[in-house]
């Protein structure tokens, strides 16, 4: 993901424009506490945690705030009320002025966590039309006692305008001109050309439009890959808000996926030739049967199974966890790269690999480096890591990538296409993410300069898989975009390392730290440093050029680009991994405990996190196993002090700030929670 256009000043500051004022902690009839990493003052039993930016608090947690009366199982519809109407109870705490009542619309799906806490995904609205960003998650017990709010918000005048003075059609032509550019499209297996396209003003005719205050339309998509989405969505120019126009514009395979707010109020100097405020790229591109189980370097071709068994995963599955459904069904006497959860095509002729089935089934079984075999192992890989985090709780209702929904929630009807280019693809490899219900794209690619094939890479197929995990869990399964602040998008990088080394790692004695050595034939892999204990960056060090990271032998490291950032968290997670398995005395159930606590902990994270609001959806995470049967009180005391000691050595502890969630104004720190401090 890359910002091509961003006319935002990020570097506003609401609290010192209002003299530093910090909204109050308590309200009459509000019972509410503040948590969350200080910002600006020292560090005590309570910690402020304030946007600068938008200046409101982005943790507030909930106080004497009842449940539901009786014990009986309540609807989703009852958690979103009480989610809803928590949130505007407290609105003056958070921040809100006062007078200002909030907006709010909800995801209809309420997300669970491993241990039953309930998530409810808000938005904030405006005249019936999304304020930009601006999405809490409120977090509910199951007997639906408010828990917290976290995730930004922000105070808007209450006359912003609702009418567009633009049309829809001029705004279009202005994105679309500059989604139509040639670029040059950068990862680490190299850099390519993304072509000129030509475009023509009468490209593009209405499909659809909806006579809502948002007035949601679609336009034909012309040379793009898919038709153009428009909306009306209001965007926070740092102290001042813009109505705009936003588009979503595709490019073949999705290889790109632009995302451009036009200007659409009476601010608009030439309402025929309205300017871009914010245009950037989604897609993320990796920098980072017969099969080849890990890739070439590591194991060699073996028969497995479709589906694996159970056994075959380093996760134990829940008591009374469903059979698998099959991975691919005969149809008309073929077998074909084609299932449930997913759709493995040759990037070329866009078919899959077929081959006649027996009675006793069939071995999707070709010759080694051919398209068929590249088709077969990103097939292979895919489903592999739907089947693994759905035993994790990447579910139906969380919205995980499936056909059909056997469950009867979610929207089905999303499986991850994944195409396998015989040769070169645009960026290399890559994932893009749509909301629940539209199907996930995934694209693997030959590395020229080593001859090497991504589809048969697990640390390259896995870690794109992880994109749309970490899109759809933190950013909702409405539109899976929670993921686009600078410190949010390095993340999605170091949850995609993460995940890709550690599931290869469960089996071996050997910790492997690098990732993408394989593929691109250096020892070094992908990244700057091997993610190991002495891994060198620390949150301090975000936004640090070459020469500025502190110590020696460090000069060449830098902290100003999200894969870069991104190592620090991937990082800290191995380290929580080692330090919890060391605490549990078992590092198998240190690996366990701790994929468990992320996922949820992504479940738990609002849209566009900092670090250290992601840190204590982990924490929080890891305190719902207390008591369980996952951790017993006694394990957790140690569990939870393990967690903040790795979090602390990369610069993540008690007193570490940051205004936003950009790479601005980063402060690191190595404090332990004071005693008595609560996750």
């Amino acid at each position: 993901m890359g910002s091509i256009i961003d006319q935002r000043n990020l570097d506003y500051d609401r609290l010192a424009e209002r003299g530093g004022e910090r909204p109050p902690r308590e309200s009459a009839g509000r019972a509410a506490s503040v948590a969350g990493p200080e910002s600006g003052s020292e560090a005590g039993n309570v910690r402020e945690n304030v946007n600068r930016f938008t200046g409101h608090r982005s943790e507030l947690r909930a106080d004497r705030v009842p449940g539901f009366d009786g014990g009986e199982e309540r609807s989703e519809s009852e958690f979103i009320a009480k989610a809803k109407s928590y949130a505007v109870s407290v609105a003056d705490a958070v921040g809100f002025e006062a007078g200002v009542a909030p907006e709010f619309e909800a995801d209809p799906t309420v997300t669970t966590t491993s241990e039953g806490m309930r998530v409810v995904s808000l938005q904030q609205m405006s005249n019936g039309i999304e304020v930009w960003s601006m999405a809490p998650k409120v977090w509910l017990h199951s007997d639906g006692a408010v828990d917290r709010l976290v995730g930004d918000t922000v105070s808007v005048p209450p006359d912003l305008p609702a009418k567009p003075v633009v049309a829809a059609e001029a705004a279009l032509l202005a994105a679309v001109r500059e989604a139509a550019k040639a670029r040059t499209v950068r990862s680490n297996f190299g850099d390519d050309e993304l072509p000129q396209l030509e475009i023509s003003e009468g490209d593009f005719t209405r499909l659809s439009f909806q006579s809502l205050p948002a007035r949601p339309m679609t336009f034909s998509r012309g040379a793009f890959a898919e038709d153009i989405p428009a909306r009306l969505v209001y965007l926070d120019m740092g102290g001042s808000f813009r109505l705009t126009w936003f588009f979503t514009l595709s490019r073949e395979d999705l290889i790109v996926q632009y995302k451009a707010f036009v200007e659409a109020d009476e601010q608009t100097r030439d309402p025929e030739a309205p300017e871009i405020l914010y245009f950037y790229d989604s897609a993320s591109h990796a920098v980072g049967g017969r099969v080849i189980t890990r890739n070439p370097g590591q194991t060699d071709f073996r028969d497995v199974p479709f589906p694996l068994p159970v056994s075959e995963y380093p996760v134990e599955p829940p008591v009374g966890f469903p059979a698998f459904g099959s991975w691919t069904d005969p149809v008309n006497g073929k077998l074909a790269t084609v299932g449930n959860n997913v759709r493995a095509l040759n990037g070329t002729t866009r078919k899959p690999f077929e081959i006649t089935a027996s009675p006793s089934g069939g071995v999707f079984a070709a010759n080694a480096d051919s398209p068929e075999q590249f088709v077969t192992n990103i097939f292979f890989f895919c489903n592999y890591m739907h089947d693994f985090f759905l035993m994790l709780g990447f579910n139906e209702e969380s919205g995980n990538f499936q056909a059909i929904n056997p469950g009867g929630v979610g929207r089905g009807a999303d499986p991850v296409d994944a195409l396998a280019h015989p040769g070169r693809v645009v960026g290399t490899a890559n994932m893009s993410t749509r909301a629940d219900g539209v199907a996930g794209l995934m694209n693997m690619g030959l590395v020229t300069s080593t001859g090497r094939h991504t589809a048969n890479d697990s640390d390259v197929v896995f870690h794109e898989y992880v994109h749309g995990v970490s899109n759809r869990l933190v950013g909702g399964m409405l539109d899976a975009e929670g993921l686009n602040e600078d410190q949010s998008v390095a993340m999605g990088e170091g949850w995609s390392d993460f995940f890709a080394l550690t599931i290869n790692n469960f089996p071996g004695t050997l910790e492997r730290v690098v990732t993408g050595s394989w593929v691109t034939a250096r020892e070094s892999g992908i990244r700057q440093r091997p993610y190991d204990s002495r891994y060198p960056g620390t949150f301090g060090d975000i936004g640090k050029g070459a020469g500025e990271v502190g110590g020696a032998g460090n000069a060449d490291l830098s902290y100003q680009e999200v894969h870069d950032v991104g190592e620090i968290w991937c990082a800290a997670l191995m380290q929580v991994t080692r330090e919890v398995g060391a605490a549990l005395g078992s590092k198998e159930r240190g690996y366990r405990v701790t994929w468990q606590a992320v996922v949820d902990g992504l479940k738990l994270t609002p849209k566009n996190p900092s670090f250290l609001t992601a840190r204590d959806a982990v924490l929080r995470a890891f305190k719902s196993m207390k008591g369980t049967g996952r951790l017993a009180d006694g394990e957790y005391t140690g569990v939870r002090g393990a967690v903040w000691e790795a979090f602390a050595k990369f610069g993540m502890g008690f007193d570490a700030s940051c205004p936003n969630a950009t790479f601005s104004g980063c402060r690191g720190g190595t404090a332990l929670p004071p005693e008595g401090v609560e996750d």
